[in-house]
């Protein structure tokens, strides 16, 4: 969890995926608050009412010892978004779906334990299968098309494979222009050559 930046206070990355915005139910009546649906003109917000909320906000509502929301998986979560993935994760412009994929689905709250492993092997999965085409673009000519089909955990691990290719280069440059035979093994061939 800590490589992706997820539960920090501080990090930028939680607070966007957290602003990102899931289907909720409401199962309480909510004095006062009608204005948060913009398709009511009621002044309060009542059971039943589904509206769009930030995922932290859902996420504490849902939680709490009687749950005043229930969160609606995200269709980009879906089966049918993931029968696309497991045909061609690589086809896939997971930027068009969602520019945090992969966090966003670590964030979900989940019923159970299971549903939340089986979320993060589907998403180990699909990293897996598109981490050999983000390797292959690194290795080759960049087009900037290319980077606006990718995720940002995807982008950051492109621009570290680029960084870590250029040092790559620049150390074998240097390397290779400048290597001499060293004074020690000099001494000894000299020593060698007197005794015979």
């Amino acid at each position: 969890m800590s490589m992706l930046g997820l539960n920090s206070y501080f990090s930028i990355t939680d607070i966007l995926v957290t602003e990102e915005r899931i289907h909720s139910e409401i199962k309480k009546l909510l004095p006062n608050l009608g204005f948060l649906c913009p398709s009511s003109d009621r002044q309060d917000l009542e059971p039943g009412t589904r509206i769009d909320l930030p995922l932290w906000l859902a996420d504490a509502l849902s939680k709490s010892r009687q749950p005043i929301v229930t969160c609606e998986t995200p269709k980009i979560f879906k089966d049918s978004y993931k029968e696309i993935l497991h045909a061609d994760a690589c086809a896939v412009e997971l930027s068009k779906w969602c520019q945090h994929y992969y966090e966003l689905g670590l964030h979900l709250p989940q019923m159970s334990v299971e549903d939340s492993s089986k979320l993060a092997e589907f998403l180990l999965e699909v990293f897996k299968s598109r981490f050999v085409v983000i390797i292959d673009w690194e290795h080759n000519v960049s087009t900037p098309a290319l980077k606006g089909q990718i995720s940002v955990l995807e982008k950051k691990l492109y621009l570290q494979g680029d960084i870590g290719r250029q040092q790559l280069l620049n150390w074998l440059n240097k390397g290779v222009k400048h290597i001499k035979t060293s004074t020690v093994l000099n001494n000894i061939r000299k020593r060698k050559r007197m005794d015979v």
